[in-house]
């Protein structure tokens, strides 16, 4: 499956914005909810931005993803 950058390039502000909406929210079911969202979609687009972490770092700061990999969701 070829790499769609545009897609890619595209999603991304808007996967960051409701990353942090979420996280500012503070409801554990948004934030794992969001961040299921996003790896769905970079899977789909067959890149994942340099910045995964951010992903990873919320959900680790959930109980709901406590020792959850992102590769999982």
């Amino acid at each position: 499956m070829p790499i769609n950058y545009e897609r890619a390039a595209k999603l991304y502000p808007s996967q960051k914005a409701a990353l942090t909406r979420a996280v500012k929210s503070g409801d554990e079911t948004k934030i794992k909810a969001a961040v299921t969202k996003a790896v769905r979609e970079w899977n789909e687009c067959g890149a994942w931005p340099d910045a995964w972490h951010r992903w990873q770092i919320a959900l680790n700061d959930t109980t709901l993803g406590r020792f959850q990999s992102l590769e999982d969701l």
